[in-house]
């Protein structure tokens, strides 16, 4: 885990796209997120920017003291949810004085990727615009 500060806001806060998606907090269910993880794996890729509401874009952050644990939580999510395993890349980036953790998934190499928990058949996702959507 790496850790990247003083980002310009412009660079990182473009809005949500086919490769990007903000989450205010870290859900406690990860389901939540996790069928984003799969759309990114199945497709170009993408990253989930944790501590940004997605409508306005402000900057929320994540405690500083929660850090580590929350990202630790998420790698055990995303290795024990998806199938085949995806290891995702985490760091934390600084912005407007806030933490924020971005979780990136690179293009998979074992497609299709789905949640376990669902099956194949209904746990395979994809990425349309700034939507992720069920595979056909």
């Amino acid at each position: 885990m790496k850790q990247v500060t003083d980002i310009k806001k412009d660079s990182l806060l473009q809005g949500e796209s086919k490769n990007i998606e903000y989450k205010e907090r870290v859900p406690e269910d990860s389901q939540k997120y996790m069928k984003s993880v799969v759309a990114f794996a199945n497709g170009d890729g993408g990253r989930i920017v944790f501590g940004v509401e997605d409508r306005t874009m402000r900057v929320i952050g994540i405690p500083q003291a929660d850090l580590f644990q929350i990202m630790d939580a998420i790698t055990n999510a995303v290795t024990d949810s998806c199938e085949p395993m995806i290891i995702p890349d985490l760091f934390v980036r600084e912005v407007e004085g806030k933490s924020l953790i971005i979780l990136e998934i690179v293009p998979g190499m074992q497609r299709p990727y789905y949640i376990k928990k669902k099956g194949l058949v209904r746990g395979t996702y994809i990425r349309t615009s700034g939507t992720t959507r069920p595979a056909d």
